[in-house]
């Protein structure tokens, strides 16, 4: 059960707080600062993929170690290199899609928007949520390899 939860919260509640804010937010107009929103989500994911390929390289380097061994002998340690790879592939949709939202107004689509922007909010939770395991995770690791 709490294998399931770590598995799918990410998403789980990236759809869940995506479906709320459209249900609240419905007919109101969009957020007027978009290509700023944009821009620092571009910015922000662009980092978090950097921050994850060096937790990554650090999870490689020590490889060796106890906590490591015990992970792989329990079949851990390829969920946890899932989860970062997850987190990264979030990271890298998000980036895509708020690069793509810096050229294309996204006001122009009409009665689309709000399903473009939805798209865009449950991606910016998922990498939220996705990055935010991985470091959860990761500190418990680094916490048990002292």
């Amino acid at each position: 059960m709490q294998k399931n939860i770590e598995k799918w919260y990410p998403i789980t509640f990236g759809l869940a707080f995506t479906i709320l804010y459209c249900l609240f937010s419905l007919g109101k107009a969009l957020p007027s600062s978009l290509k700023d929103i944009f821009s620092a989500a571009t910015t922000l994911s662009s980092i978090a993929i950097g921050f994850l390929a060096a937790a990554m390289s650090i999870l490689f380097a020590i490889g060796n170690t106890n906590v490591i061994k015990q992970m792989k002998n329990a079949n851990k340690y390829i969920m946890l290199i899932n989860y970062f790879m997850d987190a990264i592939n979030w990271s890298f949709l998000l980036a895509s899609l708020s690069f793509l939202g810096l050229f294309i107004e996204i006001k122009n689509f009409g009665s689309w928007e709000w399903l473009a922007f939805a798209i865009w909010l449950f991606t910016l939770l998922t990498c939220g949520l996705s990055c935010y395991r991985v470091i959860r995770v990761f500190a418990a690791i680094l916490r048990a390899a002292n």
